[in-house]
């Protein structure tokens, strides 16, 4: 379930991962690239794991655009887009996949991130 926030800058974390994720080449990624240098974050997972949203309420249809995996575990995040009536596809956040008990409260470090992929 994701907690609306008052929206806030990317911390050096988020920002580093969000990089990462989009330095894989697939289609439209000129776009969000651009649309990254200005991006928020609107909301969290309640649950306390760091996935982060960067646009609220849902838009027409969401898309997995990039998948990795976290080094040394069986943890991965995603990044994904929203499609929106005016302006197209759109960053919708990055989501958090924790096969553990406990979820941590931020991202990895962004050089822990390996099997980067486009979906």
């Amino acid at each position: 379930m994701i907690v609306a926030v008052e929206p806030r800058p990317l911390t050096e974390r988020e920002r580093a991962v969000l990089d990462v994720l989009l330095g894989v080449d697939f289609q439209g990624v000129e776009k969000l690239r651009r649309e990254a240098r200005d991006v928020v974050v609107v909301g969290m997972c309640g649950c306390g794991c760091p996935s982060v949203d960067f646009r609220r309420g849902g838009g027409l249809g969401m898309a997995i655009r990039v998948n990795a995996a976290v080094s040394g575990s069986d943890d991965g995040l995603f990044l994904y887009t929203v499609e929106d009536a005016e302006r197209g596809e759109v960053l919708g956040g990055i989501e958090w996949m924790g096969v553990g008990e406990t979820d941590p409260s931020e991202f990895p470090v962004a050089d822990l991130l390996d099997d980067i992929q486009p979906a």
